[in-house]
């Protein structure tokens, strides 16, 4: 009796650990996650994990890489409790996940990257921000984007519209570095990411004086992300811990440090306004 006893609690341990484990998706859009190179690991995204399972002592946190393409696939499809870090709350994700009340992040709203040859021609000298829909269907311009992302429900609804032939899409690993090499080939004319990506990929190409970026005027200034977790008990009772973390995790420093790690200096003070206003 007291064998079998051992056994069941054993047993009980064990499938505590396992309900307790959440894995976090992580994938390949620098420098939110990086996952090569000498910065390999300090991803902004990833920081933020981190800070979330130090706050979670009771949880085991595992993170995964998966191509960008399959993430949102696989997050809806898993068995486990799985998460991502900075989704995009809209009204079709809620119908597929379960979200954070709380924001996990908050950055800069997307802006487009465009080669300077290509801009002198179509953008007048002094512009900042410009009508993504004007700049496209008026310069009949192609539009390299990532698949499966989302940029905010205004700039969905604009790329929606746009035929297929004025656009390719890359899908796969460092799909967005790879549009970036096309810009810099101006096989593609604009691509669309945030700040801190496009100042990321080019330093890595050593040919920032080649390009410029454009804020969208459709778009808000900054763009809050959530925790999406797939849809399941465990991941209900998760996030609901999730968001008593961070309301201590978001009024500290560390936090702050990390939002605006990848944001370009010029850029920073927009951001900063925003983190003391929330």
């Amino acid at each position: 009796m007291f064998k079998f006893l051992v056994i069941i609690f054993f047993l009980l341990l064990d499938f505590e650990s396992v309900a307790k484990t959440v894995t976090f998706l992580k994938v390949d859009f620098a420098p939110y996650y990086i996952l090569e190179g000498e910065e390999k690991g300090q991803g902004r995204d990833e920081a933020v994990i981190n800070l979330l399972e130090q706050s979670l002592p009771e949880y085991k946190f595992k993170q995964v890489f998966i191509p960008s393409s399959r993430a949102l696939f696989e997050l809806q499809h898993s068995k486990q409790t799985t998460c991502m870090l900075s989704l995009y709350k809209t009204e079709q994700r809620k119908q597929q996940f379960y979200f954070s009340d709380q924001y996990s992040t908050i950055g800069l709203a997307p802006t487009i990257a465009m080669h300077k040859d290509v801009a002198e021609k179509v953008i007048p000298k002094g512009i900042t921000t410009t009508s993504l829909k004007d700049l496209i269907f008026k310069n009949d311009l192609i539009l390299g984007k990532s698949t499966e992302r989302s940029y905010g429900q205004h700039v969905d609804k604009i790329i929606l519209k746009i035929p297929k032939d004025d656009m390719i899409i890359r899908a796969g690993k460092d799909s967005l570095q790879s549009l970036t090499y096309m810009l810099l080939k101006k096989r593609v004319d604009l691509i669309i990411g945030y700040p801190g990506e496009h100042l990321y990929l080019q330093s890595k190409l050593k040919k920032e004086s080649q390009f410029i970026q454009l804020q969208i005027s459709e778009s808000p200034k900054t763009v809050l992300g959530f925790i999406g977790c797939n849809k399941s008990k465990e991941s209900q009772q998760f996030l609901t811990k999730v968001d008593m973390s961070f309301s201590t995790i978001k009024a500290s420093s560390e936090y702050t440090s990390l939002m605006l790690r990848w944001v370009p200096v010029n850029l920073q003070h927009n951001l900063v306004n925003e983190l003391n206003n929330q």
